[in-house]
């Protein structure tokens, strides 16, 4: 007879298991049979929770199949690995990106143009990279990892335990620029580890779920040791993605002011993704100390209900039931800036130094990587 201690937090998986058994009373007409949680610890990486299923014995529906270890199209709730390699290549929250129709050349002599187009259909002209991100815009996502590389972005995702992104070359022949808006696969459990490199500051540590085995004598077979982690993206890159991922300004355009990726009194950083047609639909959000991700979708990948809207419907109830419960009884912890990160005032509109007379607001940027100069938007005639 072995003992086994694991990381679950009894608690937690039992209220995370009965939020989903609720929640999809609401979605009877929704065309969605499955869903999945994770719960990790940010600090040590130790899965809290993980619900496979919505009812994981219920065999006749859906049951006995882990969607929380199956690979999935993550949608763009992965657009923040990209934009962190932005960051670290120079780009900043403010930087200038054109939203308008764009045709990208790839190679496929059949369909020699790309034309990526942003879930509502509108172009929105000149965007700064934090409202890009906060409202998930495709087209500027697009365009910024033409700039960055598919390469360098898909080595920064398996850094950050996205193990299905590793740049082999294999891979990179199978992967175009709709990386960004789902075009590769990864699991609920890797993409919320990932999020967690961000809640971190940028250090990565493998999830677990076994804290020790004794055998029948009581003599410890196994101990997991808590590992310091590696540094895998910069403190200050950390910062700025979380900092644009918790504020509620740079996504209302999007999900409206109210939305579920809101929890009133709380700092929490949170992205959400919807691949096309509706197949898979993500929440994945975090503070200092948790990590919550969330799908919800059908295992045989049939769309859902055209209804299902990210930040209204789908993950996100879920999502906010979920991190509202981890988050019971602990106090409001702030993302904890460091040093080389400033804060400048910048024209409102274009993102460069302010403009007399012009709105303004205030940014956060890697020190040295600042705007010098007012946007070339602006011209004397």
């Amino acid at each position: 007879n072995l003992t086994v201690k694991t990381t679950l937090d009894t608690e937690i998986e039992r209220d995370a298991e009965n939020i989903v058994t609720k929640e999809f009373e609401k979605y009877k007409n929704y065309k969605v049979n499955n869903a999945s949680v994770v719960v990790m610890d940010v600090k040590t990486g130790g899965i809290l929770a993980m619900v496979g299923s919505k009812d994981y014995f219920n065999t006749e529906n859906e049951g006995n199949f882990n969607a929380a270890t199956s690979l999935r199209q993550p949608g763009s709730s992965l657009k923040p690995v990209m934009y962190a390699v932005a960051f670290e290549k120079g780009y900043t929250p403010s930087t200038l990106v054109m939203d308008t129709k764009t045709e990208f050349p790839v190679v496929d002599p059949t369909d020699p143009t790309y034309t990526p187009v942003n879930y509502d259909g509108k172009f929105r002209g000149p965007v700064q990279l934090r409202f890009a991100l906060g409202n998930s815009l495709n087209i500027p996502a697009v365009k910024m990892l033409a700039r960055v590389g598919i390469k360098p972005v898909m080595q920064k995702g398996y850094d950050m335990g996205i193990d299905n992104w590793e740049p082999t070359t294999k891979n990179l022949q199978n992967v175009g620029l709709s990386l960004v808006l789902g075009g590769r696969e990864a699991s609920l459990l890797q993409i919320t580890s990932a999020y967690s490199v961000f809640a971190r500051g940028g250090i990565k540590k493998d999830p677990f779920s076994i804290l020790e085995v004794k055998d029948r004598n009581g003599k410890v077979l196994y101990k997991h040791k808590d590992e310091s982690g590696n540094r895998v993206l910069s403190s200050e890159v950390s910062f700025l993605i979380s900092h644009i991922l918790l504020d509620n300004v740079a996504r209302t355009e999007a999900f409206g002011s109210n939305s579920y990726l809101v929890i009133p009194g709380r700092t929490v950083s949170v992205k959400t993704g919807t691949t096309d047609q509706k197949r898979d639909n993500w929440t994945i959000g975090y503070t200092p100390s948790y990590t919550v991700g969330v799908w919800v979708g059908n295992n045989d990948n049939t769309p859902l209900d055209p209804r299902i809207a990210s930040g209204i419907t789908g993950a996100s109830p879920i999502w906010n039931k979920v991190m509202t419960r981890v988050l019971k009884g602990t106090k409001n912890e702030e993302f904890q800036k460091p040093n080389d990160i400033i804060d400048k005032q910048v024209d409102a509109f274009s993102g460069g130094i302010p403009i007399d007379g012009q709105p303004t607001r205030v940014e956060y940027f890697v020190r040295g990587t600042e705007p010098t100069t007012k946007s070339p938007i602006y011209k004397t005639l």
